[in-house]
Parts: C-alpha cells; structure tokens; sequence
C-alpha cells in the first residue's frame, strides 16, 4: 500500500516535468492525474474493472515516457506485474486445489504467491494459472 501511494506521489510530482509540451504529443499531464485518480479508485473498490482502468493508466504512462525517473518507472514496472492479469482484483487469497490438497494461497506485497508465511516464489497469478482455485 505505501510502494502504491509513494508510486502516485513520485508520478504526481515528476510527472509534470518531464513531459513535452509539444502539442501534437501525447499529454503526460493529463495521463499522471489519470493514472492518480485510477489508483485511488483501484485502492477504494478492487474490483476487475478498476484493476483494468489502473492497469492501462499505468501502461499508457510508461509506453509514453512520461517519466524520466528511473525509481518511478521500476515502481510503475513492479506494480505491473503485481496487477497481472487482473482476473483476481481485489482477492489477495485463494482456496487452490493443487495435487488434490485444498490449502489457502495469498497474494504478497512482492506479487509472489505465498502458503501461510512461506514465499512460493512464484508468481500469484501464474500458480492461480496451475492450480484450481475459488
């Protein structure tokens, strides 16, 4: 959550610097207050649809070099594939079904998929993909 709001502070801060002002450019201003305001829905209601739209913000503010600062763009980066594919929204855990055991499986701050404290080190979205969870 702070790897989020410190994301969208940098963004918000930096962002209005390193854009052109060429008109006929792509409007990195107004894609940083899109990409704020996704977020802030996104951390609100984790649904698959903010998840979507904050996803894209992000996408959109990276193919455009928006930023030149390169903690900022690894931030934007991380947060990506942390977001994955957006089919889990707002679900940070799972009953999986895996070798025919039923156990919990979370969702980490690092993206990672985790069985109790213990770190799969593999990412949630891709053990989601090899397992059968509800």
């Amino acid at each position: 959550m702070k790897k989020l709001i410190y994301v969208a502070a940098c963004i918000l801060t930096l962002g209005f610097t390193a854009c052109s002002s060429d008109e006929d450019s792509f409007d990195c201003n107004a894609a940083d207050l899109v990409l704020a305001d996704t977020l802030l829905k996104y951390l609100e209601n984790s649904t698959t649809a903010t998840c979507s739209a904050y996803k894209t913000a992000i996408e959109n503010n990276l193919n455009n070099s928006c930023s030149l600062d390169a903690d900022v763009i690894k931030g934007l980066r991380s947060e990506l594939n942390v977001l994955g594919d957006c089919t889990f929204a707002g679900r940070v855990c799972l009953i999986c079904t895996n070798s025919e055991v039923d156990e919990e499986v979370c969702r980490g701050e690092n993206g990672n998929a985790f069985i109790g404290e213990r770190d799969l080190e593999i990412p949630f979205e891709r053990y989601v993909e090899l397992s059968t969870c509800i």
